[in-house]
């Protein structure tokens, strides 16, 4: 038995790592798209790139049947939802913060991971734990107030897709017992597609056919790159690794974002950012840590 826990662990941590490359790019592709297309208008293109892909992905792989899985339907409706909201909320803050801090504050999922799923009712908090969830409560007012006690929507957003992101992924990891990725991720789409074009259409001006052209290249990396080889790989991580150890895992995203919106938009990360990121990430570390019995 040891030989494939050990394989299920290498595999899930290499998933994890790939995934944190992807996602760390992924502000960087929306904001274009977000900027020239509206927050919805973005998020319905880039998901339909995903879900074409999809259809033909389950089809090739002859997964379709397993849409007859009834048992599933709960898990998997509810999925739909939790994802569908959180990135909703993100693409709509990316109007109003920056996509360095849109990275940083969405992952305080593991903090909230950690409070929400990691912890029995009314267990104590070890030591080291506490550690972690002081880090990281930290960092987040160091990001959300970096001068006042004042409010930017675009954090407070991005803070509350980092609060339900734990829920999601609890409902993926469920979902996942009875289904295959690619299904998850195939209804979470055919059921998304209807109400963010509906939102878009209600909320936002129609972008022309020329205007979405323009941005196909970025469309098309969040759809495919991020909406389907990334949830995939976030998909089987959690079916292979526990939450908590997923989310630690990808400490990384936050700061190669920083340093990708550098590289390719010249901002410069302020002091305010480094000081946020540094304590939210060490504190993850803390905060996943395992306690000997």
């Amino acid at each position: 038995m040891k030989p494939t826990l050990i394989s299920k662990q290498h595999k899930g941590e290499a998933y994890v790592l790939g995934l944190s490359f992807i996602e760390a790019a992924f502000p960087l592709f929306a904001v274009f798209t977000v900027v020239n297309l509206g927050a919805m208008h973005a998020y319905f293109y880039s998901l339909l790139i995903a879900t074409t892909l999809l259809i033909l992905w389950v089809l090739y792989r002859k997964k379709l049947s397993e849409l007859k899985r009834r048992h599933a339907y709960k898990d998997l409706f509810l999925t739909s939802f939790f994802i569908t909201t959180v990135f909703s909320l993100v693409f709509t803050a990316l109007n109003y913060t920056s996509p360095s801090h849109v990275m940083i504050i969405l992952f305080l999922q593991v903090l909230f991971s950690y409070l929400f799923l990691g912890r029995q009712p009314n267990e104590s908090l070890p030591v080291i734990h506490l550690l972690g969830v002081i880090l990281m409560s930290i960092g987040a007012v160091i990001i959300l107030f970096p001068q006042d006690f004042q409010f930017n929507l675009g954090d407070l957003l991005v803070l509350l897709a980092a609060m339900l992101a734990p829920i999601a992924n609890l409902y993926q990891k469920r979902a996942r017992q009875y289904v295959s990725g690619e299904t998850i991720l195939l209804v979470r789409g055919l059921i998304a597609l209807p109400v963010i074009y509906l939102l878009a259409s209600l909320f936002e001006a129609t972008p022309s056919w020329l205007m979405i052209q323009q941005q196909f290249v970025w469309l098309f990396l969040t759809g495919f790159l991020v909406f389907m080889i990334a949830k995939l790989l976030w998909i089987e991580s959690l079916h292979l690794l526990p939450i908590t150890k997923v989310n630690a895992l990808f400490a990384l995203s936050p700061l190669l974002t920083i340093l990708l919106v550098y590289v390719f938009l010249g901002d410069i990360p302020s002091l305010i950012q480094l000081l946020g990121a540094v304590p939210i990430v060490l504190g993850s570390i803390f905060i996943t840590r395992q306690i000997k019995s």
